[in-house]
């Protein structure tokens, strides 16, 4: 039973692809499949891409991307306003962009309006595209690493079954 602090997470049980590490003016895409489901009893989790870049290669991250393909028993995302800054539609989706911070990193949060997109396809480069065009972060950060995963914050039981998952880079 996960109960204690029920607003904090709890584990990240996930998967990082190794990429290039290139600025992201320098990606071309980032295509990736997912098809996921979830399981339990009072969950309150999400289910999420995870993407960090940095001004250098080896540097500590200075940007979170999380792309939120599924929000399970109102977990929400960091915030330092508790409100969306935009509604923005990508990859064929409706999203809530959220804006926070995680100590030192600035974190983007696109969480699906909506029901949860339990078969992603599509290009994750279009979110990055979006934000250093749209939200200020730079071309010249650098993409450290990107995966998939879950958050979960509370509930009992909590199983995560993924029978299609691919993130690839050019």
């Amino acid at each position: 039973m996960l109960h204690h602090s029920p607003g904090h997470v709890k584990s990240y049980a996930n998967v990082v692809t190794k990429i290039s590490q290139k600025a992201l003016s320098s990606i071309k895409t980032l295509p990736s499949t997912w098809s996921w489901s979830y399981s339990g009893t009072s969950l309150v989790a999400n289910v999420a891409y995870d993407l960090f870049t940095s001004s250098t290669a080896s540097g500590s991250a200075e940007y979170e991307v999380m792309i939120w393909v599924g929000a399970l028993g109102g977990a929400g995302p960091i915030s330092s306003t508790g409100k969306p800054i935009a509604t923005v539609t990508l990859a064929g989706v409706s999203w809530d962009l959220y804006n926070g911070k995680n100590g030192q990193m600035n974190v983007f949060s696109f969480v699906r309006v909506g029901s949860d997109v339990k078969g992603f396809k599509g290009d994750l480069n279009v979110f990055l595209t979006y934000l250093t065009s749209k939200q200020g972060v730079p071309k010249t950060q650098i993409l450290q690493s990107a995966g998939a995963g879950t958050e979960p914050f509370s509930g009992s039981n909590a199983k995560l079954t993924v029978s299609a998952y691919s993130l690839t880079q050019t």
